[in-house]
């Protein structure tokens, strides 16, 4: 989250840097984006015009001779026009493109953090607040342990096929159930190693036991702390990320969308 304000910064100086040439590059663009439309419309009158020549008979030489008088006259004035873009137009679209570039790209690379920066603290949220379903899993737990060190192996396997179906509603138990389906896999062979087993389970064991207290200890002395945070930036940082506006935030972008937005230098 703190490399965020960085980026803050980094995208108002490049916003800042784009605004002051946009200034200065307006008038020059509007020139000769218009001479390059009139061009564009004079190619398409030639492209016409030799069409209707290609369609002409030997006999109609006179139609032929006054087309390509057309013709040249419309060449005339698109050299013309091309003579009339200033010299600087190359070079400065040029500085104006990677200015335009290095702006889109700090804003995408904003909104990712932040994007992500709010992701992780919704998830971190929703690990938390799931602690009471993985506390649930307590006694089965327990039996299983108790199940695998009476080698009751069929007992234990229908056991994890329950815990199996019990962690997919609950969040950040991916871990947890790939050490399940490995002990799941030890049990399953027709000769079950003893030493992998005991190596498997015990990973399994320790690795509940540390998902379920971090939880327990972030629910009672993290998490109001984080539902504070989040009242402070769910409104700014993490607006993108809500479900839904509120009626005041749908009303601020309806006014927003509702103005005029200049982005005529983007083409």
């Amino acid at each position: 989250m703190l490399g965020t304000f960085a980026l803050v910064e980094k995208l108002k100086k490049t916003e800042e840097e784009y605004n002051l040439f946009a200034e200065g590059y307006k008038d020059l663009h509007f020139k000769v984006r218009k001479k390059e439309k009139k061009i564009r419309k004079l190619d398409k009158k030639i492209e016409k015009l030799e069409s209707e020549i290609r369609n002409l008979n030997k006999e109609e030489a006179a139609d032929k001779n006054k087309l390509e008088l057309k013709i040249e006259n419309y060449k005339l004035e698109i050299i013309e026009l091309t003579e009339g873009i200033p010299e600087a137009w190359i070079a400065r679209n040029k500085e104006f493109k990677t200015i335009q570039k290095s702006k889109n790209t700090r804003t995408k690379r904003y909104r990712k953090n932040v994007d992500e920066a709010y992701d992780n603290l919704d998830q971190i949220a929703m690990f938390i607040q799931d602690h009471e379903k993985l506390d649930a899993l307590s006694p089965q737990i327990n039996e299983l342990k108790y199940t695998l060190n009476n080698n009751d192996y069929e007992k234990s396997i229908s056991i994890i096929d329950n815990l199996f179906e019990r962690l997919g509603e609950i969040s950040g138990t991916e871990e947890l159930a790939n050490k399940l389906d490995d002990l799941f896999s030890i049990l399953d062979s027709d000769d079950v190693n003893k030493g992998e087993l005991t190596i498997a389970s015990s990973d399994m064991f320790n690795l509940f036991n540390i998902e379920n207290s971090w939880r327990k200890d972030a629910n009672k002395n993290l998490l109001p702390e984080l539902m504070k945070y989040n009242l402070v930036i769910k409104n700014n940082i993490g607006l993108r990320r809500q479900s839904k506006l509120t009626k005041e935030q749908a009303k601020i972008v309806a006014r927003c969308n509702s103005v005029h937005r200049d982005v005529s230098l983007n083409f």
